[in-house]
């Protein structure tokens, strides 16, 4: 009797196969489960801490609700310092004045570029005015938040505590199915497009020279 001799392993339509099932196995997931998938990504870009306290709060610019936000922390105490390039000197001295604040306690930092140079310009900031801080509070827009706190990590290092903390949203920002609101679902697809090119321009890259919309355009 003829024994046959087993046939060769075609390795690369093996590998073909692979993919194709690992593709058909992330569509079948996603159709299923993708609600809560969604859900879960929502959540994991806005990361805030509900009582967060800290030695300076970091109000980043893109309006006035942010630093509002953080002078609240720091009328109540839970803070110790806000520093911010959220709007221009002149308002934040009237802002000071109206709310009976010191000025020692504020610190502001210019006009950056972009988060990355917001936090490039908060490190230079504090360091130049020996205020020494172990503990930060990044106030922003919820669905900014996740970026932020990488960024500052990326900057300020391992040694710093970096804590999160939105400012009030309406409705359609604090829904958990954001994609179901045109605000709120181009939040969430413009920062996973900027979070993308900050993880490969300043993560991967390793790049310090911050780049703005502007930049990028051109």
């Amino acid at each position: 009797m003829k024994i046959s001799k087993p046939k060769p392993i075609n390795s690369g339509k093996l590998f073909r196969n692979m993919i194709l099932a690992s593709l058909l196995i992330l569509i079948t997931s996603i159709t299923l489960f993708h609600e809560p998938i969604l859900i879960y990504y929502g959540q994991w870009l806005a990361p805030t801490n509900p009582q967060p306290t800290g030695d300076v709060v970091v109000s980043l610019g893109g309006g006035q609700h942010r630093i509002e936000t953080a002078l609240s922390l720091l009328e109540s105490g839970q803070v110790k310092a806000l520093y911010t390039d959220a709007i221009d000197p002149k308002q934040l001295q009237e802002i000071v004045t109206k709310n009976g604040l010191s000025s020692s306690k504020i610190y502001w930092g210019g006009k950056p570029k972009n988060t990355f140079d917001e936090a490039l310009a908060f490190h230079r900031t504090m360091n130049s005015a020996n205020f020494p801080y172990h503990r930060v509070v990044i106030v922003s827009d919820r669905y900014h938040l996740r970026r932020s706190q990488w960024v500052f990590r990326q900057v300020l290092g391992s040694d710093i505590a970096i804590t999160t903390y939105a400012t009030p949203a309406n409705e359609a920002m604090s829904d958990p199915r954001w994609w179901q609101h045109r605000e709120s679902l181009d939040w969430v697809i413009s920062e996973t497009k900027k979070s993308l090119f900050y993880w490969v321009y300043y993560g991967l890259f390793g790049s310090r020279t911050p780049l703005s919309p502007r930049d990028l355009a051109n």
